[in-house]
């Protein structure tokens, strides 16, 4: 789409840019500063506009041949100082045998990075071509509120300021075509803003308009958090440097909210095509106006160019605060309260007390930044939740333990009168988010699938192939979770009635199942009563169900020729496109040959084995298994204000599994053999619950038509766990596939929505009680055929309308 109502007047072009606005508003001299990020930054700095530390900074070559990498964080970016349109930029994040990881992926030889840096100091990046600095700064990662976006890098936001007043503002989202720089010519998405709300309107990306973001979601009427703070930001950086035609593009972090990326003096013009509104207009009607304060430029901004708001009383609307406050402090273990002088006057930057960081350290409150005597925190201030850096040195003044600097007062009105309700004392406190941080953790150690995997595999796995009747025997290593430990600390969790304390309480039910399985190992008899007490067992309706759904086919598809099957290496580009095609950028691929199943999902990877064979249609049903189910749920999940969404509520794999069977069932044909898969696992657990691992390994190939090298694979998943899998006994997890499956389908007949269920890994039978849950969000993903049904669905409604609209004027 083309933009026809450009032909009106307002239109700013690139002449009047410079001829009306630059020249007579950005001397020469102001647009050096403004090209200058080092000095720009430490400027605006020390006059309280928050910016990324900088680690260091390089002159010259002979700072560089001194200069000490290792010296630096493990993530870190490296900048030209005098760049432009993110040229000369890499992203350092990890290291991998003393090298820098260029943005987290392959090793950067030190030459490499050596040679880079001598390009910026020669002027290569440079936006006037001269000799530049390099210097390397702190990553700032994207803060949740740009989720629905699914940036491929760091998003930021241009505001443009005359007269103090922001006049226009776009969003602008890095992609994969942009190679993740937010930079509109080289295939960034450029996303209007509304001033007055901060609400995102029109979306364009290669001079057109788009109405949709590449992973499916519309763009329009997502609203950007912190953004009267963005507003504010900006109209004080022009008021402090006197630049009268200004572009401020600022970003939000995850930990210090709002912060300035750089300044420029002589903007692009992609705003005015992303907000679909001539920019001229716009500086027509503030150019003359009085305006005597930044506060006074956002009103006018809101009140002139967007939607009209209510104007913002401060004084009622932003939290009171006194100059003593109780803190609550988060920490993974327990939250803490203390007493802390509110300081704005006194400190930039929060300052913790050693022995405070020291004893937030034991209750997981504080982590280190990278930097010493640097650390990361989240408290609670004023009903407030901030995440930011606070620095740990002796407070100035005596008897204090915790100094709150002006960066993180933003939002507070100070009233010196207002007394401190909590005592000046130390309290610990397990509110609900510590009991599910700790839950989580819990969760994390005791992973089954981790604890049940045979150390010697591989070899065993050899040895099978090799004799039909091997029976093998599995060794298994050590708990790295302390049991006896972490059921203490579970049992010493204290949990209210509410909706999140009654999953939990679940949750918790289900952990102390786990850590008896994982005692149980190698022991038959023991391990599978553990099982059956974990996931059930197949009883008589489920098993004749199996039977009926299995033994009653009257038909079965002919398998692709031999040459249509790819190995798992051949199939990573087919996946690749899966995750790119929803955004999901920071996830990878990964083939190992140690392995049970052909393919599984892990923590931003998707491991394929090494040695599977994949049809094309296997492929296809792997995809709406694996990505647009587990995938999607799990990054749904890592969005709630709970970790018990990302990491399953207690019994979500009936839901989980039986999901992914019914998203795979719609892509596959009628009569396709994985159609059967999960009513055959039923009835091969039944079988090997009483027989040896040979004797099943048969029957799978002999009744349940598996072909051999499945029958091998399926028969380790069935006997992991066991030690000699001579004897009877089996690992039960297999049935919640069909049990899952049946009760989905029984949902959808009744009439149940499946989105519902993609607001996490949650289960079935407690989506109701979630949904209770304050601050809920609705799932930031939906698979591509869920999002067509509901557009279709809206269609064909406003069909219906129309038709009964028209019928009700023939009637009248």
């Amino acid at each position: 789409m083309r933009f026809p109502f450009f032909s009106n007047h307002g239109i700013l072009g690139l002449n009047a840019r410079n001829l009306l606005y630059i020249r007579p508003h950005n001397p020469r001299k102001a647009v050096a500063f403004a090209d200058d990020k080092l000095k720009t930054k430490a400027f605006l700095s020390a006059r309280g506009i928050p910016v990324a530390k900088i680690y260091a900074r390089i002159d010259n070559r002979e700072q560089l041949r001194s200069f000490d990498f290792s010296a630096l964080p493990d993530e870190c970016v490296l900048k030209p100082n005098n760049g432009f349109g993110g040229e000369g930029i890499i992203l350092l994040k990890g290291r991998k045998k003393g090298l820098f990881l260029d943005n987290g992926k392959e090793p950067i030889s030190t030459k490499r990075l050596i040679e880079h840096i001598e390009d910026i100091l020669d002027g290569k990046f440079s936006v006037n071509g001269r000799a530049d600095t390099a210097f390397f700064e702190r990553i700032l990662k994207p803060h949740e509120g740009f989720a629905p976006f699914r940036p491929a890098g760091l998003p930021d936001i241009r505001i443009i300021v005359f007269n103090l007043v922001p006049v226009m503002a776009m969003l602008r989202v890095p992609t994969a075509e942009s190679n993740g720089k937010a930079n509109v010519h080289q295939g960034g998405i450029g996303i209007g803003i509304d001033i007055a709300k901060g609400v995102t309107t029109h979306a364009t990306q290669y001079n057109r308009v788009i109405r949709e973001l590449p992973h499916g979601m519309p763009p329009s009427g997502i609203t950007l958090p912190f953004w009267e703070d963005l507003l504010l930001i900006a109209s004080r950086i022009q008021y402090t440097t006197n630049i009268g035609y200004l572009a401020v593009d600022l970003t939000i972090d995850e930990e210090q909210g709002p912060v300035l990326l750089e300044v420029n003096a002589r903007a692009g013009l992609m705003v005015q095509v992303a907000n679909l509104a001539p920019l001229r207009t716009r500086l027509n009607r503030v150019e003359g106006l009085t305006v005597t304060s930044p506060e006074k430029g956002v009103r006018l901004a809101q009140d002139l160019f967007g939607q009209k708001v209510q104007r913002t009383v401060y004084s009622e609307t932003r939290p009171q605060l006194g100059t003593r406050e109780t803190l609550l402090v988060h920490g993974s273990k327990e939250s803490v309260e203390v007493s802390a002088l509110l300081a704005p006057g006194m400190l930039e930057r929060t300052v913790f007390a050693p022995d405070l960081i020291a004893e937030l350290r034991e209750l997981g409150g504080v982590e280190q930044d990278g930097v010493e005597s640097m650390y990361r925190v989240k408290f609670t201030l004023g009903g407030k939740r901030l995440q930011t850096v606070v620095y740990e040195e002796v407070p100035p003044l005596p008897g204090v333990r915790a100094v709150i600097g002006r960066r993180d007062l933003t939002g507070f009105l100070i009233d010196p009168s207002k007394k401190e309700i909590v005592p000046v004392v130390l309290r610990r406190k397990l509110d609900v988010r510590a009991a599910d941080r700790l839950i989580g953790q819990m969760d994390r150690e005791l992973m089954i699938l981790r604890h049940v995997k045979p150390l010697n595999l591989r070899e065993e796995r050899r040895r099978i192939a090799e004799d039909p009747l091997y029976n093998p025997l599995f060794l298994y290593a050590e708990s790295s979770a302390n049991l006896d430990d972490s059921t203490k600390k579970l049992e010493a969790i204290s949990l209210d009635d509410s909706p999140m304390g009654t999953l939990l309480q679940k949750k918790r039910r289900e952990l102390f199942l786990r850590m008896e399985l994982i005692r149980a190992r190698g022991d038959a008899e023991r391990f599978t009563r553990a099982s059956i007490a974990l996931f059930g067992e197949p009883g008589e309706a489920l098993t004749r169900v199996a039977g009926e759904h299995f033994f009653g086919r009257t038909a079965c598809d002919i398998p692709p020729p031999a040459s249509a099957w790819m190995t798992a290496e051949e199939t990573v580009p087919l996946f690749e496109q899966s995750l790119k095609a929803y955004g999901l950028h920071d996830w990878q691929i990964s083939v190992r040959d140690t392995l049970v199943a052909d393919c599984t999902v892990g923590w931003k990877r998707l491991y394929l084995r090494s040695g599977a064979r994949f049809a094309p249609d296997h492929v296809s049903s792997l995809v709406a298994h694996e990505v647009e189910t587990h995938i999607l749920t799990l990054e749904n999940g890592n969005h709630q204000p709970y970790d018990l969404f990302r990491r399953g509520f207690a019994g979500y794999l009936d839901t989980q599994e039986g999901l992914a069977v019914f998203n795979q069932n719609r892509v596959l044909s009628p009569y396709h053999e994985k159609r059967i898969g999960p009513a055959r696992s039923v009835l091969a657990v039944v079988y090997s619950l009483h027989h040896s691992f040979a004797r099943t390994r048969a029957y799978l190939t002999d009744t349940l038509d598996y072909t051999p090298e499945k029958a091998i694979t399926k028969a380790i998943e069935l006997k992991r766990g066991l030690s000699d899998t001579s004897v009877p006994g089996s690992f039960t997890k297999g049935i919640v596939y069909f049990r899952g499956l049946r009760a989905i389908e029984r949902f959808v007949e009744g009439g149940g929505d499946i989105r519902r269920l993609y607001v996490g890994k949650v289960a079935l039978e407690d989506i109701d009680l979630a949904e209770q849950i304050p601050d809920l969000k609705p799932p930031l993903f939906l698979p591509s055929f869920m999002r067509l049904a509901a557009a279709d669905q809206v269609v064909r409604t406003g069909s219906k309308k129309q038709k009964d609209d028209e019928d009700h004027d023939a009637h009248e």
